[in-house]
Parts: C-alpha cells; structure tokens; sequence
C-alpha cells in the first residue's frame, strides 16, 4: 500500500470520455478491488494511502468501499453502477447471487457471471419483500425524479424530487433482508442541481437517513484534493463543487473528474 497509488502509473492528463481515462481507470480499479489492505483500511475508517485516486472520478472509491462493507448475498444491484466486467470479476465473491436493477437494457449484460437483471424504476421494484442481505444503490438517488432521459427514462422532472427519493428509499428497506444492508453512496457538498442530476448537502443527506426509518446508520466522507481521495468529515466537504466534464468539456485544474467529495452511507434495518 504505498506509493503505488500515486501516479505514474495512473496520471491520467486526459479526463473522462477518452480511452485514455478509461484505461487508467480500470487499472486503478483492478488493483484496488483485488487489495485486502486496502478493503481493511476502508472496513476499521484508517487513512488511504498517499496519492490514492489522483485524477480519477469517485468510482475508485465507491467500488472498493462496497467491497469492503458488502454483508454478501442474495444482493441487489440498484442502479447498475456494477454492471462492468472487472468489477463484476472482483466482487461476486462477496455478492453472489447479484440481481441488477436498472431502467434499461445497457450495452453489456454478463449472465456468463450468473447476474440476473431487471428493468424498473427504482421507486417500483418488482421484487419481493425482504431478498436481499446486500442492497447497492451507488451514485444513484441523486438522478430519481430527475431528467432521466440520459437512462432511457423520461425527460420531465418530478415537481419534488426529495418525495421520489423518499420512494426509492421505502423500496431500497422493503426489498433488504432484516439485519442486512444497504450501501448507498451520493455526490456530496454544495446542493447543486444540474437538471440530470443532484449534488446532495448535508442537510438533505440527513433527511433523507431520517426519512429511511433505519434501525441504524453510518455516514462516511471521502474528498479529492491534492493528495488523491482521502477520509474527511461531512462539515469539510461542505462547499465541495461538482466537477461537471461534459460541460466543462474536461477535467478541473486540480484533476477533478467529476465529485470533489462523495458521501458513503450504510443503512440497517433490524426488521
């Protein structure tokens, strides 16, 4: 766990979209997944190392974190942020058998791997009640009741974006198994709206932890910054900017890809 994680190898001076970033980004990817050390730095709340993640997005911290804190299976893929080979390679060992939820067929869909998929909204899932002992709903509920069309999904936006949350959310508990989990994770900082998506605050985040009716709950902050992604706390992540790379046309001055901060939430319900 040393310096391995800072670049070189992993400079990364074209940002998301290139085939580039896409490379970086799966090799970083590949070697954190298959790190004990690094699943037991994010499982006991110890420091990442130096370096960790410089120039790319908040997947790099997102997938490893699941992988540390996943209960096992049956699992329930909300969202389909898994939905990539090399992931998918490093984490049925802790979340097999995998069920992905998603609005629609997407480019890739790997039965080989025994992962069964669904086509829904997440605020209506077409499961059965208490399934899973492992539910992921990663980078996910800031898009619910947002212009979807991006998904496949329609293009208007809910007149109240925080009641669609609150739905989605009252599916992700009906859905997870007594004593099991779900691993929900959010761009976190300054509340900005950019039509397709939200970046959550704190107070939004907490109302939404209140509204979920969790027996129990533990929130954890990374944010990028000169040295990579590293732990924080949610009141300095607070005036953390979204990054937004279609519109900016590529990554920030500081290597940003995308969240500057990212919100890590395990949510319990006892019954």
């Amino acid at each position: 766990m040393s310096d391995r994680w800072a670049p070189p190898p992993y400079r990364v001076p074209e940002g998301p979209g290139t085939g580039e970033y896409a490379r970086a980004h799966r090799r970083f990817t590949e070697d954190a997944l298959d790190d004990p050390g690094l699943r037991e730095r994010l499982r006991t709340g110890a420091p990442l190392p130096a370096g960790y993640g410089i120039g790319l997005d908040e997947r790099v911290v997102e997938w490893p974190w699941i992988a540390a804190h996943a209960a096992g299976g049956p699992a329930l893929d909300s969202g389909s942020t898994l939905n990539h080979a090399h992931v998918l390679d490093r984490v049925l060992d802790r979340l097999a058998p995998l069920h992905v939820a998603t609005l629609r067929p997407e480019g890739h869909a790997f039965t080989e791997h025994g992962v069964s998929y669904v086509y829904a909204d997440l605020r209506d899932l077409p499961l059965r009640d208490a399934r899973f002992a492992t539910v992921v709903c990663a980078s996910t509920l800031e898009h619910v009741g947002m212009d979807n069309s991006l998904y496949g999904g329609p293009a208007d936006r809910a007149p109240d974006p925080d009641a669609e949350v609150a739905r989605a959310i009252s599916e992700l508990h009906r859905v997870t198994a007594p004593g099991g989990v779900a691993l929900v994770t959010v761009p976190f900082g300054r509340a900005e709206d950019f039509g397709w998506f939200r970046q959550i605050d704190g107070p939004t985040l907490e109302r939404w932890i209140a509204a979920s009716g969790a027996s129990g709950s533990e929130v954890e902050v990374f944010a990028y910054g000169p040295d990579g992604w590293q732990r924080t706390d949610p009141a300095a992540a607070a005036g953390a900017r979204y990054h937004d790379h279609r519109a900016a046309g590529g990554p920030a001055p500081d290597g940003a890809a995308a969240a500057r901060a990212v919100a890590c939430v395990r949510l319990v319900w006892e019954f």
